[in-house]
């Protein structure tokens, strides 16, 4: 429940958001939330959570092979929507799906206050 109360204060303290998912190292989602209604549901957001853990995954890879430093975090763009995903430890990762309204600075900043919270419960 805890879990679920981070990233509830994850989207309604981001205006734009329309969900948000902590996953583990496998893709798997621990907590997915949606608070408003748009045309996708927990599957689908669990989905994007996966997809969004297998790019992370690469970009680690890339990262680490051309010595470029450690990955925290990363942004897929698209006409209507935003992903924003950030890492956490030991694989686990959280991902926040925003519409095109959405302050990327805002965004980002709420989600790295959503980190912080998330890895003092873990």
């Amino acid at each position: 429940m805890l879990f679920r109360r981070i990233l509830q204060d994850l989207v309604r303290s981001t205006d734009g958001a329309l969900g948000a998912i902590f996953l583990d190292q496998e893709g798997e989602t621990v907590e997915v939330l949606t608070e408003r209604p748009f045309e996708a549901d927990d599957n689908d957001l669990k989905v994007v959570g996966a997809y969004s853990g297998i790019f992370l995954t690469q970009l680690r890879n890339v990262c680490l092979d051309t010595k470029s430093g450690k990955l925290d975090r990363f942004k897929l763009e698209f006409a209507t929507t935003s992903v924003f995903s950030c890492d956490l430890k030991d694989g686990y990762y959280v991902v926040l799906l925003t519409d095109a309204t959405v302050n990327e600075g805002v965004a980002w900043k709420q989600l790295c206050a959503c980190r912080e919270r998330l890895l003092l419960e873990m």
